[in-house]
């Protein structure tokens, strides 16, 4: 930042897998476009190894369902960022393999345009040159998107235990749905807000905090009705639950991601600032 101003950054692996020609088109891009990460994504034609074909295959699905994004290629090794990005990015946590991926994540996550250069796809002696370790790094780098469903998984927990004890101590299931959905999205909010979508200094807490009841709300009375229309047709309660909350668990974690902890507006403004203090430098 400090010895090339204004400038912007290709990243490119050292394997021998991009080519010149792929390199600048990728930089060209960048110079060329508003956005904030252009990808260079390889077609997987060929002659391409099967754990590669099969990694890039599951992170791919994953990626688009976690996120609502789709990109062809979350696993590549050559990407550009505009200058107006780098402060962004050293905010970042991670190494090796999976800071690209929580990279992607988080510019999913506060609405960031991406753009994708298709290139070639160069593997040498069967990609026998890569330093990517299946098993190590292929937890580090699926554990951002694990994080997503496991605070869900622990809200569920938490909701059918409440839902059980408050049902056996008052016989009223209106009384043990909300008394339930209290403790658990109060569990839920916290966990998303600081360790799921990390967007505790996105927007204020009291504007999330107004957005995710209002969700939680409108949940809530699905669940009841959900779970009353099972219930009355004779499916016992815990399996009523279980169905029920499968069904609204997309919904929930879509709206969540999209418009409870969204990071859009302020991405945007520290984007824009960021892109401000270049040109000012720049100037000077």
């Amino acid at each position: 930042l400090g010895a090339f101003p204004g400038q912007g950054v290709v990243c490119a692996d050292c394997d021998g897998q991009h080519t010149i020609g792929d390199v600048l088109a990728v930089a060209d891009r960048t110079e060329a476009g508003p956005a904030a990460v252009v990808l260079g994504a390889r077609r997987f034609t060929g002659r391409v190894p099967l754990r590669s074909r099969f990694g890039n295959a599951t992170t791919r699905l994953a990626f688009r369902a976690t996120t609502g994004r789709s990109i062809q290629d979350t696993q590549t090794g050559l990407r550009a960022y505009p200058a107006s990005m780098l402060p962004w990015m050293l905010r970042i946590p991670g190494d090796r393999f999976e800071y690209e991926l929580i990279a992607l994540l988080r510019a999913a996550q506060e609405g960031m345009e991406m753009s994708e250069v298709p290139i070639a796809t160069v593997y040498l002696d069967e990609n026998s040159s890569s330093h990517f370790r299946p098993v190590v790094d292929s937890a580090r780098i699926y554990a951002p998107i694990l994080r997503f469903g496991t605070s869900s998984l622990l809200a569920f927990a938490v909701d059918a235990a409440a839902l059980l004890a408050v049902m056996a101590l008052t016989s009223n299931l209106l009384v043990a749905v909300v008394a339930a959905r209290a403790i658990s999205s109060a569990a839920n909010f916290l966990t998303n807000r600081h360790w799921v979508f990390r967007r505790h200094h996105a927007t204020p807490l009291a504007r999330q905090a107004t957005r995710y009841w209002a969700l939680v709300l409108v949940l809530g009375s699905a669940a009841y009705g959900a779970l009353w229309a099972l219930t009355t047709i004779g499916v016992p309660l815990l399996t009523a639950k279980i169905v029920a909350d499968a069904v609204l668990f997309v919904v929930g974690f879509q709206v969540q991601r999209t418009t409870v902890f969204t990071g859009r507006r302020a991405a945007r403004v520290d984007a824009h600032a960021h892109l401000s203090r270049s040109t000012a430098d720049a100037q000077v």
